[in-house]
This record gives C-alpha cells, structure tokens and sequence, in this order.
C-alpha cells in the first residue's frame, strides 16, 4: 500500500502483516516491511515502536543515532534496531531504503548476540541483505500467499550477516564473481541484463557493479561486450560461420550492434578481421 507520510516519494510502498500463533511460537516473524525512496526531509523520531528493525541503504545515505550519538550509514549499510527503546533515524540528503520490522521468542537473543559482537551496523560488502530483504517484501508486493516459515528464514539469513567478518564477506563475494563469470561465458548467446547478474550474486546493483569491477577491472557490462567479442574473433577465425550466425551465438542484438561493437573493440571489421592473413 502507497504511504503518505512526509518525506517519503509517491513511488514507495509499505505492508503490514498479522502473524499466526505458529509463527509466534516458532519463528522470527514480520510485522510489517517497505521500500521506500525519500527525500531530505524524511526522518523517524519514536520512544518505543515494539519490535526490531532491519534497514538497509540501497542507493544514498542517513543517520541513525545510538546512545545519543549519530552514526552515518552509508549505501550498502545493515542496520539493526532495537525499536522497544528510544530511536531516531533518517535522511538529510535523500535515500532508497528497504527494510522490516519484525520480532519473535528469538529475536532478543539474535540482538543481545550481536551486541556481544560490537556492532549494529555493517557496512559495504554484506553478501546477501538487499537479496533477503527483497525477498521478504516481494512476498508481499507480488504474491498473495505469505509463507511465514520462509520469513523466518530470511531473517535468519540476515541476522547471520552480523555475525561474518569482513574477510569472510570479501571471499564469499570472489567466489561468486568467480561462479558468475562462468555463468557468462556459457550464456554468452543469451541477453545479461544488469539486474539479473546482480540477482544472481544475491547483491543490489550499485554494490555489485562495484565488487564486480573490484573482482575483475571492468564494470559488468564492460565484462559481457568484451566476452562477446573475443567469442566472435574465434568464431570469424576458426569456422566458417555466416555473420548472422556469429551475431546470434555471441548474443548481439543485431548485425549493425555486432558491426559496430566490433570494430570499436578491434579497429577492423568482421569481415576485414576474418580475411586478415598476417598475424593477429
């Protein structure tokens, strides 16, 4: 449902959710979650909301302020929030966020465990919180069946995230640029939308755009053209391919993007490239 609340844009969404006793007995449960896009003016000043909330910055930054002192979250940042004690937090330039309220037997423990650790916020380089928290607003914002019993574990998922190092973070992230490159190479024919690769990798696409040109020295879209030409230099000096055909097995969209592309990425035509005899 749309909010009509200050500083929060036309385009954002909120839902609210009742909890089974099964849930309540056996599970993290959610009490309500959104995606909101708000501007400068958006700011939350409660003295007890009961619950405990999860917010992560997908695109801008904010504040939260803990123990009376503000604290900066950056895009990419997870925020944890104990909202059964006096809180505020917000935006001063603009922010995409997305996030959920939620509470249980165990979420209290969750917290406290964490409190050991030192901190309630994690910034830039979380592997799955965007993904998880997506997942438990799409349950609301595209289907009509809520499967409690997959809430609760994706709140566990995030709650996890807490507990993992930076180093930890770091290798799982290289391992699956490292499984991702892969999945290109053998899908090269097929289109690579930038949110299905960052889908895939279970990270939003402006951290993952990031990591990816961390991981590799190119942006992801820079990755998948230069992918498609060197797989069509070896098609146009191996086979003897028609050039439609070449087009359709590197994943071009048309004749004139391949020719194009192409020559910008190795100064010489299809053609002119197929029929060289000198060394390359």
């Amino acid at each position: 449902m749309k909010v009509y609340e200050q500083g929060i844009l036309i385009e954002s969404n909120i839902y609210f959710h009742t909890p089974s006793e099964q849930a309540k007995n056996l599970f993290l449960h959610l009490i309500c979650t959104g995606h909101y896009v708000c501007d400068s003016t958006y700011a939350v000043k409660r003295n007890r909301y009961d619950s405990f909330l999860l917010l992560y910055v997908i695109k801008g930054s904010g504040y939260v302020y803990q123990a009376e002192t503000r604290v900066s979250l950056v895009e990419g940042s997870l925020l944890l929030l104990d909202c059964y004690q006096s809180h505020a937090y917000g935006t001063s330039e603009g922010w995409e966020i997305i996030w959920a309220h939620f509470d249980g037997k165990m979420a209290r423990p969750y917290y406290e465990a964490i409190a050991k650790e030192g901190s309630f916020i994690v910034e830039q380089g979380v592997y799955s919180p965007h993904h998880s928290l997506q997942k438990i607003y799409n349950l609301f914002h595209e289907t009509s069946t809520v499967k409690e019993p997959s809430v609760n574990k994706y709140l566990t998922n995030l709650l996890t995230d807490f507990f993992s190092s930076p180093h930890e973070t770091e290798q799982a992230n290289s391992h699956k640029i490292d499984e991702l490159l892969a999945y290109i190479n053998e899908h090269i024919q097929e289109p690579l939308p930038l949110e299905t690769l960052a889908d895939r990798v279970c990270l939003s696409p402006y951290y993952f755009i990031r990591t990816f040109k961390q991981e590799t020295g190119y942006t992801p879209h820079e990755y998948v053209i230069l992918t498609r030409v060197n797989a069509a230099k070896f098609y146009l000096r191996t086979t003897t391919l028609p050039i439609k055909e070449v087009v359709y097995r590197c994943g071009f969209s048309s004749e004139c993007s391949f020719w194009t592309t192409f020559k910008k990425y190795t100064t010489h035509t299809p053609l002119a490239y197929r029929n060289m005899t000198e060394p390359l």
